[in-house]
C-alpha cells in the first residue's frame, strides 16, 4: 500500500498529460497535470525522486510512442518483434525523468521551487539534442498549439521557453495544493506568470507584414510507404500536372510537394515521374546518391539546386550498430543501407524567394529552423512523408512541430505530406488553410512575408536552461560543503 501511494501521483499526472496530447487534445490540461506529481516529490530523497521520474517519464512515454509499437508492426509484421524496441525506447527515454525526479528533489529540499521550470526546460532540451538520440518529440508545451496567443514567448525563447511558463503555473498550483506558501510567494508567482503572458499577448498582437505571398501546396493523397509503387507513381502522373496547372491560374510564386516524389536512381538532377514547369518553381523532397545517399529537397525554377537533410532520425533513416549486430537486418527486416546526415543548413533559391526546407522529422527541431532564418529564408516549406505512421499520433505532433517552428522564427510556414497534414501557416501559428487528410487535393494560400525573428541565433534560454541541470546540483553541492566546513 506504502509503495501504491507513493507511485498515484506519478500514474495520475502521467495520465493527464497524456489526455493532454493527440488523439485527446485537451491542451490546456498540462497548465495543471503536473501538479499532482511535483507535490509527491516534497518530501522525497533523491533516490526516490529518482525513482519516481523515471515512473513518471515510462508511463508517459508509453503513450506517447504508442505509434512507434504499431509502425514497426506494420513495418515487420511481428507485434513481439514490435514490442521489443518500443518497451526500450519507453525506458530509455525514461530515465532523462529519473534524472528531472532528482534534480525536482533538490529544488523543493533547497527551498529554490522557481528553478524547477528551468530544471525542466534543461531536461527537455538535454533529450532533445543528445546525441545520437535526439528526440525532441512529447515536450510538455507541444499541446498548446492550438492557443496561439498562448504561446508567443517561443519566438524569444523557442518551445522550451513556453515549456517553463508550463511548469511555472504547475509550480504554483503545487504550491497551492501543499497549502505551504505566503502571500509573497503568491505575488512572485503571479507576476512571472502574468509577465510571460503579457508578452506572449503583445507578440501576438502586433500587425503581420503587409507583403504577401502567393503558395500552392500540393498532397497526391497516396501511400508512398507502403502503397503499390506502380500505382503511386500512376498516380503522380496525373494529379501533380493538375497541381501545376492550379498554381499557374492562382499566381503562385511556389508549388511545394511532399517527400519521397524525385524518383529512386538517386541521380541529380532527379528524375521524379511527372514533368516539371519552370513557369511555376516547385520545391520537393526524394533521395541524392547510391553511396552515400542523402534525404534531399530539390527546386526547380529553370535550374535544378538541392539541399540534404541534416537531421537524421535513429531506426528509420540510420539503423546504430548495424555491422556490430548483423542479425538486426533478418531479424527486423531492416532497409539496405543507412542515409548519412549533411554538414550544413541550406536554403534554396527557388525563383524570387528563399526557401528554407525541412525533411520531415526536421520539423520537430528548432536549431534547423534557426539556422534557416539565419540562411535569409522567407518561407519554411517542411515536406514529409506521414504514410508510415498514419492511424497513430505521430502526424499530429508533427503537424504541431511545424507551427511551433512558425511562431519561433516569426516565419510562415507551408507543410505538404502525401497522405497528409498539408497546410499553410502565418508567423503567429495560425493555419491559413489545411487540405483533408488520405485525399488528392492542392491548396493555394497568401502568405504575410517579411523579416525573421530578429533574434537570429539559437536563442540564450535554452542553454541556460541546459546549463542549470550542471549548475544547480554544483552549486548545492559547493554550499552544503561551505556551510560544513564553518
Amino acid at each position: 500500500m506504502a509503495r501504491l501511494a507513493k507511485a498515484w501521483p506519478s500514474l495520475a499526472t502521467a495520465v493527464l498529460v497524456n489526455l493532454a496530447f493527440p488523439p485527446f487534445n485537451l491542451g490546456l490540461l498540462v497548465l495543471a497535470a503536473l501538479a499532482p506529481w511535483l507535490v509527491s516529490l516534497r518530501e522525497s530523497t533523491s533516490k526516490e525522486g529518482f525513482r519516481s521520474g523515471f515512473t513518471f517519464g515510462f508511463l508517459l512515454l508509453l503513450g506517447q510512442f504508442a505509434w512507434l509499437f504499431s509502425f514497426i508492426n506494420r513495418w515487420v509484421q511481428n507485434p513481439i518483434l514490435a514490442f521489443i524496441p518500443y518497451i526500450l525506447g519507453c525506458a530509455l527515454v525514461a530515465l532523462f525523468f529519473g534524472i528531472l525526479g532528482w534534480q525536482v528533489t533538490l529544488c523543493w529540499r533547497h527551498k529554490m521551487p522557481w528553478a524547477i521550470p528551468l530544471v525542466w526546460a534543461g531536461i527537455e532540451v538535454f533529450r532533445s539534442y543528445v546525441p545520437g538520440l535526439a528526440f525532441p518529440y512529447g515536450l510538455i508545451a507541444t499541446p498548446l498549439w492550438p492557443f496561439p496567443v498562448l504561446i508567443q514567448n517561443a519566438y524569444f525563447g523557442s518551445i522550451f521557453l513556453v515549456g517553463a511558463w508550463v511548469v511555472l503555473v504547475n509550480v504554483f498550483l503545487a504550491q497551492i495544493l501543499a497549502g505551504d506558501h505566503s502571500w509573497r510567494q503568491i505575488r512572485g508567482y503571479v507576476a512571472g506568470i502574468a509577465l510571460l503572458l503579457l508578452g506572449s499577448w503583445v507578440r501576438y498582437s502586433e500587425p503581420l507584414p503587409s507583403q504577401v505571398m502567393t503558395v500552392s501546396i500540393g498532397q497526391p493523397g497516396t501511400d508512398l510507404a507502403f502503397g503499390n509503387r506502380a500505382d503511386n507513381e500512376a498516380l503522380l502522373r496525373k494529379v501533380i500536372p493538375d497541381f501545376y496547372t492550379k498554381a499557374q491560374l492562382g499566381g503562385s510564386e511556389l508549388l511545394v510537394l511532399p517527400e519521397g516524389i524525385a524518383g529512386s536512381d538517386g541521380s541529380f538532377p532527379p528524375k521524379p515521374v511527372f514533368d516539371v514547369d519552370p513557369a511555376v518553381p516547385v520545391i520537393f523532397g526524394g533521395i541524392r546518391g547510391l553511396d552515400p545517399s542523402y534525404q534531399t529537397a530539390f527546386s526547380f525554377d529553370g535550374t535544378w539546386k538541392y539541399a540534404d537533410k541534416t537531421r537524421l532520425v535513429i531506426f528509420g533513416e540510420f539503423v546504430p550498430f548495424r555491422n556490430q549486430l548483423p542479425f538486426l537486418a533478418s531479424v527486423f527486416n531492416l532497409p539496405g543501407g543507412d542515409l548519412v546526415p549533411a554538414d550544413e543548413v541550406k536554403a534554396l533559391k527557388v525563383g524570387k524567394r528563399t526557401v528554407g526546407p525541412l525533411l520531415c522529422f526536421e520539423g520537430l527541431f528548432p536549431d534547423i529552423a534557426y539556422r534557416q532564418a539565419m540562411n535569409g529564408a522567407e518561407l519554411l516549406a517542411v515536406m514529409s512523408v506521414d504514410d508510415w505512421y498514419m492511424g497513430t499520433t505521430a502526424p499530429d505532433q508533427l503537424k504541431a512541430g511545424a507551427i511551433w517552428r512558425a511562431v519561433e522564427t516569426g516565419l510562415p510556414l507551408v507543410r505538404s505530406a502525401s497522405m497528409g497534414y498539408s497546410f499553410a501557416v502565418d508567423q503567429r501559428g495560425n493555419l491559413r488553410g489545411q487540405l483533408p487528410t488520405k485525399e488528392s487535393s492542392s491548396l493555394r494560400v497568401e502568405l504575410p512575408v517579411g523579416p525573421a525573428n530578429p533574434f537570429r541565433f539559437f536563442p540564450i534560454f535554452p542553454y541556460a536552461a541546459l546549463a542549470t541541470l550542471v549548475l544547480l546540483p554544483l552549486g548545492i553541492l559547493i554550499a552544503l560543503r561551505r556551510s560544513t566546513h564553518s
